[in-house]
């Protein structure tokens, strides 16, 4: 997902800083932009954020499981009767959810700072630990 998800986050950090040069673009001539910008990159550099944007979703994917399964049991362990009834156990993973989304957000932006650095200021050669100096 990572793959297809890089090029997008590209064209969209690229639109929201300079709305005036890309609004007018399109996702294709925002993208097409982007690689033209270096003759010797080319299509490359919009992959330029994929380590930061990997990390980004590593990160953010681990917490949240790890956030929802541990939510999860505290609620169950302090009300385990909501065990019992369909809809106070889709209660508890919906207030789960609601928890380790805010928390695994909270815990995956720095990462998201980076990919947005590296996104919009780098010439493709900048890492992940480059952008996060």
């Amino acid at each position: 997902a990572s793959l297809g998800l890089t090029p997008l986050e590209a064209c969209r950090i690229r639109a929201v800083a300079q709305p005036e040069l890309y609004r007018d673009a399109g996702l294709i001539g925002t993208s097409q932009i982007i690689a033209s910008e270096n003759d010797e990159l080319g299509w490359k550099k919009l992959y330029a954020g994929l380590p930061s944007l990997m990390i980004r979703q590593v990160i953010f994917g681990s917490i949240k499981f790890l956030a929802f399964e541990r939510a999860s049991e505290a609620i169950f362990s302090i009300h385990p009767e909501f065990r019992e009834a369909t809809v106070t156990a889709l209660g508890v993973s919906l207030v789960a959810g609601g928890i380790s989304g805010a928390l695994s957000s909270v815990v995956s932006q720095p990462a998201d700072s980076v990919l947005t650095y590296v996104a919009k200021d780098s010439g493709g050669n900048l890492g992940v630990f480059d952008g996060a100096s």
